[in-house]
């Protein structure tokens, strides 16, 4: 008994195996059943069909049952469409509505497919019929990327405007703003490898704005790929030479990786070309700052003229920006320093002299500069708690002992 079963079942495999390719005809016969009645019950005949023929020898590599499926898929998302239709109907937004909450899957499907089409048409016997898809499929597809993109589901968007650049392209129009669209979802879904795929796809298309560049950077380091982060910003700078969002993601890079140097070079050429930019000359004095006052180890020789390039930087800053905190927390910070640096100078001294008394008197009216300095701070940022505590210690130093004691109880409540 056991063999005769083994011979039936062998039997019927052949049976199968030889009717797959007739699938084919199955699927399209059903698909005009459905698109000349819209009876659900037929798109999945042809859909059934047309996935039995997608796994036989001889109808898988066969343009035409791309064709039928990629007709497929795009008619499964439009029932799904219509079912969220129906669903939230007498909503004022519906059709917005109903975007936003279809399957983007089918619509991504019907994308792949009709690609596989074109790929398997040598002969290009079903031409006419690609580009009549590719058109209807276009618009279905900005309609849906741009409702996933108000719905927030910027995954689903950056996929949905990725197809549509290729689809366009296919049609001989290269849409830059689609694929810029793709990078910008990515971005905003924070998953690194996602944005880094899009950045990539529009650098390679050779269609990148210097966001797809700065975009790739960020993610790449955010992937702990430094190498990679700096491969892609140099790139960048190459093609946007002339960018200051790429120079100072650049030189951020450097200041990250402690290369004061190459990020001094790109800050002196960005302050050049944007001589009005507040925040490169607190970035640069920043950077002044730190090469005065090191983590580790003594003070440089040339202390005094870092710090004082610093403080210009700062001065600066808060001229061109006048409620910049930051810019003012620094020049108070800056001139605390120095004028503790003199005072340790005069306190070094055992006995007192001129010289003593010019470095003591130096260190005063630096103190006061800093006061002056971290009030305009609190009064941009009262409950700053920094920029509090050193005025407490500098108000004792300069003999404001009153003040000193407000703040005192302003930092206890």
């Amino acid at each position: 008994m056991q063999k005769i079963i083994l011979i039936t079942s062998l039997f019927l495999i052949t049976v199968i195996t030889k009717a797959q390719p007739g699938k084919v005809q199955a699927a399209w016969r059903n698909l005009s059943d459905y698109e000349s009645s819209f009876d659900t019950s037929s798109l999945s005949k042809a859909n059934e069909a047309i996935q039995l023929a997608l796994v036989n020898e001889k109808t898988k590599d066969d343009a035409k049952t791309w064709l039928y499926k990629s007709k497929i898929e795009m008619y499964l998302y439009k029932e799904d469409y219509k079912k969220n239709e129906l669903k939230n109907k007498g909503n004022s937004d519906v059709k917005e509505l109903s975007y936003q909450l279809s399957n983007a899957k089918f619509i991504d499907d019907a994308t792949k497919s009709i690609q596989k089409t074109k790929e398997l048409d040598k002969d290009k016997s079903y031409e006419n019929d690609i580009k009549i898809f590719h058109s209807q499929l276009v618009q279905e597809l900005n309609n849906v990327a741009y409702s996933k993109y108000k719905a927030r589901k910027f995954e689903d968007a950056a996929l949905l405007f990725s197809d549509q650049y290729i689809i366009t392209k296919q049609l001989g129009i290269v849409d830059t703003n689609v694929l810029y669209n793709a990078v910008l979802c990515a971005t905003k879904t924070g998953k690194h490898l996602l944005t880094k795929q899009y950045a990539e796809m529009m650098i390679n298309e050779k269609i990148a704005n210097s966001f797809a560049y700065t975009s790739l950077f960020d993610a790449k380091l955010a992937l702990n790929d430094s190498t990679g982060a700096l491969e892609a910003i140099k790139s960048g700078r190459v093609a946007f030479p002339n960018d200051t969002y790429l120079m100072n993601k650049e030189t951020e890079f450097f200041i990250q990786q402690g290369d004061a140097t190459k990020a001094m070079e790109n800050l002196n050429k960005a302050i050049v070309a944007t001589p009005n930019n507040a925040t490169l000359y607190l970035v640069r004095g920043n950077i002044y700052d730190n090469m005065a006052n090191p983590l580790k180890g003594e003070k440089p020789i040339n202390f005094e003229e870092l710090i004082l390039k610093a403080e210009q930087d700062y001065k600066k800053a808060t001229e061109l920006d006048p409620k910049n905190f930051d810019a003012w927390y620094n020049c108070g910070a800056v001139y605390n320093n120095l004028g503790s640096f003199y005072q340790y100078k005069a306190d070094a001294i055992p006995k007192v002299n001129a010289e003593q008394k010019a470095l003591a008197e130096k260190a005063q009216s630096l103190f006061k500069n800093a006061v002056a300095n971290l009030e305009k701070a609190i009064s941009i940022n009262p409950e700053d708690v920094p920029s509090l505590t050193a005025l407490r210690k500098l108000y004792l130093i300069i003999g404001e002992k009153a003040k000193s004691e407000q703040i005192s109880e302003k930092l206890k409540k």
